[in-house]
């Protein structure tokens, strides 16, 4: 783009002309922002940053820049603004008078701030923004457009670059070697709008026998008398010749168009007179360029130049290729943020470390070779999506129950409230319900008459049971099997019936648990606090029965119905009590 500051100049003009080199640029400072400033040791062995120090002192440091993590954020995003277009910006923390009543972004400043004397503010600032004041003082211009005069004695201003390969104090950027595609893409542009803008200067001409009148501009006037026909008067140029006419007619007729691109001017035709043996031969005559096709293929071929001249994987600009799809995206993103991401950072960090934090180390005491301002680019890298694993986490015990439903995006309302004797039932229920052979177990949470099934299976008579005990090696273990199966017309037994009241109600309450979780939405959420999911629909409307079987679907998907069944029920009977029991309930019947 030239010498000296030139080149700057033309690349902010570039950025406030030019879309796609504005998506690039925002992208990448909104991936900086995201990113932390974080204390770090130096491995003395590797001489690299740890990440992480355990130096109060120094967290200190880095967490009192900006003013916490949501000031460094923002400076992190306008530094990456400019080290993208012209390559330099400055960084600055100034003291203010405490008689103001906001900061420079207009947020208002607490009573705190305000007693505690000066208004420290660290700003962000273009070179545009720095201008020199009197013969040796420094003027910053700020956000809401007032003035501050540098003191060198409170103040603190540093430059932060990307220096140029060839000469080092020159400022480098990735706009700076874009300057031709950028004027291809401005250049293709303007033509092609250039080209719609042409439609709009009417709807072309229509050429008439010139025995019809062309419309008159002015109104008509009468000829004067001889009589009072005025000195220099000429009758042959009292109206202008046609061709002026026509010329004014087309010169009104596009500025109507183009300043009212909705007016009647911009469709209708423009009638115009020729001799009439020729309107055969001239047809509807239009001013509209067609857009050029090379301007297309120019502009096309000069955004690709672009993709490929910044610092950015050409994908963000030209979108992903046919062999890709979002898990390759994924992969784009983690190389965004190690090639073209972190180099952003590392100079922010550098100039920070040497013109911030190695001053404080001294002033403090502390050897500022051991320690640097590093970068954490976790929230860029790190997978948003943590439910596998979370699930997980939690199955191998290290992560609690609550965490996992926060990361599976459930609340606490879904999970067992274990503060309450119904919290122990239900998650009961639900255990029960995946494994009847838990029922003995958990009898004394699951209601009355469950506590009798141990007892009452201990008093069986031996002849009720028969025990395969010659199984052969790799057979299965042996186990106890009713000698008869019962019918459904069967009369149970004391056992069987106890076991059967068990499993009809611990199904029951995982089918209206079900229908009660399914009924809940925002605007009736209050209903369910304090409440047991099961025990939620006593205070939600009764239901149609029409609409309980879609509500309760599903009740039954992980019930392990061949154990069921080897208590002598069948999986129809436990249906149809079940459904049944559910509907009374959930109907108020």
């Amino acid at each position: 783009m030239g010498s000296g500051d030139d080149w700057q100049t033309k690349a902010w003009t570039f950025y406030n002309k030019v879309g796609e080199l504005r998506y690039y640029v925002g992208w990448r400072a909104a991936s900086v922002s995201r990113c932390q400033l974080v204390g770090s040791d130096i491995d003395p062995a590797t001489g690299r940053p740890t990440g992480t120090t355990q130096d109060p002192r120094v967290q200190q440091i880095v967490r009192d820049i900006a003013g916490g993590a949501p000031g460094q954020s923002q400076l992190l995003k306008r530094l990456t603004y400019m080290l993208t277009v012209p390559g330099e910006g400055f960084v600055a923390m100034i003291v203010r008078s405490g008689d103001i009543d906001t900061y420079s972004d207009g947020s208002p400043i607490s009573d705190t701030d305000k007693a505690a004397g000066g208004i420290e503010e660290w700003i962000a600032l273009s070179r545009d923004e720095v201008k020199a004041s009197g013969s040796d003082g420094i003027e910053f211009t700020l956000q809401d457009g007032s003035t501050h005069t540098y003191d060198e004695t409170t103040d603190l201003l540093f430059r932060v670059w990307n220096p140029h390969p060839q000469k080092a104090s020159e400022a480098d950027s990735p706009v700076r070697a874009a300057e031709d595609p950028l004027v291809e893409i401005v250049r293709a542009t303007v033509s092609i709008d250039n080209a719609s803008k042409s439609r709009l200067v009417g709807n072309g001409i229509v050429f008439i026998p010139q025995e019809m009148s062309l419309p008159e501009q002015n109104a008509p006037t009468a000829t004067p008398l001889p009589s009072e026909t005025p000195a220099g008067y000429d009758p042959d140029i009292v109206a202008p010749p046609a061709a002026q006419q026509l010329q004014d007619l087309l010169y009104q007729v596009g500025t109507t168009a183009y300043s009212d691109q909705d007016s009647m001017a911009a469709h209708m035709p423009i009638i115009a007179a020729v001799p009439g043996e020729w309107t055969d031969k001239v047809k509807h005559l239009k001013f509209d360029s067609p857009v050029a096709e090379s301007s297309l293929k120019t502009r096309e071929s000069a955004i690709r130049r672009l993709a490929m001249s910044l610092d950015v994987a050409p994908e963000r600009l030209l979108g992903l290729g046919s062999n890709s799809n979002h898990w390759s995206a994924w992969a784009i993103a983690e190389d965004d943020v190690k090639v073209h991401v972190v180099p952003v950072l590392e100079t922010i960090v550098d100039a920070l470390t040497r013109f911030v934090l190695r001053p404080a180390l001294e002033r403090a005491g502390i050897d500022p070779d051991k320690h640097v301002i590093w970068y954490d680019t976790t929230p860029l890298t790190q997978d948003p999506d943590k439910k596998a694993e979370a699930k997980d986490a939690h199955d191998r015990g290290a992560i609690t129950s609550k965490a996992l439903r926060e990361y599976s995006g459930f609340v606490d309302e879904d999970g067992y409230d274990l503060t309450t004797a119904e919290g122990w039932q239900e998650l009961a229920r639900d255990r029960a319900a995946k494994d009847v052979s838990l029922i003995p177990m958990l009898a004394p949470l699951l209601g009355a008459g469950v506590s009798e099934i141990q007892a009452t299976q201990q008093q069986l008579p031996a002849g009720n049971t028969t025990t395969t005990t010659d199984a052969g090696e790799g057979d299965e273990l042996p186990h106890t099997e009713p000698a008869t199966q019962p019918t459904a017309t069967d009369e149970p037994d004391q056992v069987n019936a106890s076991a059967t009241i068990a499993l009809v109600e611990t199904f029951v309450a995982r089918a209206v648990e079900l229908a009660n979780k399914r009924r809940r939405n925002r605007a009736n959420a209050h209903l369910f606090r304090d409440t047991p999911i099961h025990l939620a629909h006593r205070n939600l409307p009764r239901l149609p029965k029409a609409e309980v079987p879609k509500l309760i679907e599903g009740w039954d998907t992980s019930i392990p119905w061949p154990t069921v069944e080897r208590l002598g029920l069948t999986r129809d009977t436990i249906t149809a009590w079940v459904e049944a029991d559910a509907t009374d309930i959930l109907t108020g019947a």
